[in-house]
């Protein structure tokens, strides 16, 4: 390996890494734009409680496929191209997770636990209108940012992209490409399926995010899977895998050859 094509991957393994920690400052910052309310608005009324899923799971559920890539096809696909999944899929899911960070500080949609999380100081504050201007006087800081950040949901992007992937690179590594189906990959990919489901959901239950903001955050971590799985990955090429010039061929070879006049006689040898 020349010294370019060193610092080429060297910049691809760690590049992901610098998006995401971008991505996780941005996590805990308040929006930079934040919308107003009605102080008679019961969707931003409901109770705060901590959420059935935490950030810790979601990370897991992001980072799974990494390993199981790694884990299950290391011998099943050439290793080139199992580095082209590898770090395509960690570039992509990094640059969603920042994405819809960023979503969020410029729209900073109010959560439906807002009055609880963020206590605004009601005294002297006119519930007439709109209210577009107000202070959170709530203790938890970390629960005041929050209620400020509700669009879209990144529990609901961040599973969504991580498991849809894992449903895509098993059947076209090992579905498709042996043109066979079986029923254990079709148990696994529905359980990531339903956990993709549940993770959004559980959002509107926890009185994390409104309906729009799972909406969202599964629309971006669908498309955005699927882009990067056929377009950055080549999971496509891998499940439908043609014959490569690789000095190598399938089929027999004519290593020797009797000719007269530019017309084979006898029988050529094969390998």
């Amino acid at each position: 390996m020349d010294s370019l094509n060193l610092v080429k991957t060297v910049a691809e393994v760690f590049l992901p890494f610098v998006v995401l920690y971008y991505a996780l400052i941005t996590e805990v910052i308040e929006p930079i734009s934040v919308q107003g309310f009605y102080c008679s608005d019961q969707s931003l009324g409901r109770p705060y409680k901590e959420g059935s899923i935490s950030n810790n799971a979601v990370y897991a559920t992001g980072g799974l496929p990494l390993v199981f890539v790694i884990v299950t096809a290391y011998n099943v696909i050439p290793l080139k191209k199992l580095y082209r999944v590898w770090v395509s899929y960690a570039f992509g899911i990094s640059s969603i997770y920042l994405f819809m960070n960023i979503l969020k500080l410029f729209y900073g949609e109010l959560r439906p636990n807002f009055f609880e999380a963020c206590k605004p100081e009601w005294p002297g504050m006119n519930c007439s209108g709109y209210v577009s201007e107000f202070n959170c006087t709530g203790t938890n800081r970390k629960a005041a940012i929050e209620s400020m950040r509700s669009f879209p949901s990144s529990h609901a992007g961040i599973t969504t992209f991580g498991m849809l992937y894992l449903i895509i690179f098993t059947q076209e590594v090992f579905i498709n490409r042996n043109n066979r189906y079986h029923i254990g990959w079709a148990i696994f990919q529905w359980a990531g399926f339903l956990w993709a489901v549940y993770a959004g959901m559980s959002r509107i239950t926890d009185n994390k995010h409104h309906i729009q903001d799972v909406a969202a955050g599964f629309f971006i971590g669908s498309t955005t899977s699927y882009w990067v799985a056929y377009q950055w990955s080549g999971l496509g090429e891998i499940g439908n895998p043609k014959i490569e010039n690789d000095g190598k061929s399938k089929n027999h070879v004519i290593t020797h050859c009797s000719c007269q006049n530019g017309i084979s006689v006898g029988k050529p040898k094969e390998s």
